[in-house]
């Protein structure tokens, strides 16, 4: 097991350079060695190396490993609605839910459920068909969000 983490350290160092954003694994030690984040087994094992070095906080906090320190370039928010779109689909139908407290904390909202209520009325406007691209439904959620000062 040693080996293995220890290979892996050795094969993310030298990728780091090369890495591009992260992928739906997050950043992390995972994302600069499994860098092809398209692929579902390139995200299992990305996810699984993030678990197990346990550098993603500090990734985080320091902007390294693939970590940026304002989200994703600037779009943290439609990177985390691309790779969890049914799952907040889901719970912006209920009102709630992890995936949508999650956003909503990156819109730096603290009222949960405010959020959660105001979207849940606007469901049919944030996502008009199943295939609705992130960047759409990041967009109206934003501007639902700002509309209806629903963060204060």
């Amino acid at each position: 097991m040693k080996k293995l983490l220890l290979t892996m350290l050795a094969f993310g160092m030298m990728s780091a350079a090369n890495a591009a954003s992260y992928q739906a694994q997050g950043c992390g030690l995972g994302s600069t060695i499994w860098t092809d984040g398209s692929s579902l087994v390139h995200q299992i094992l990305g996810a699984t190396t993030n678990g197990l070095s346990g550098n993603q906080t500090f990734g985080m906090t320091s902007g390294t490993s693939n970590c940026e320190l304002d989200g994703a370039g600037g779009q943290a928010q439609t990177v985390f609605i691309e790779a969890n779109k049914v799952a907040l689909s889901n719970d912006i139908a209920r009102g709630n839910g992890t995936t949508l407290a999650s956003l909503t904390k990156m819109y730096g909202c603290s009222n949960v459920d405010a959020v959660g209520t105001v979207l849940q009325k606007r469901y049919e406007e944030i996502f008009p068909s199943q295939n609705a691209a992130a960047t759409s439904i990041n967009s109206k959620i934003s501007n639902i969000i700002d509309e209806t000062k629903a963060c204060i």
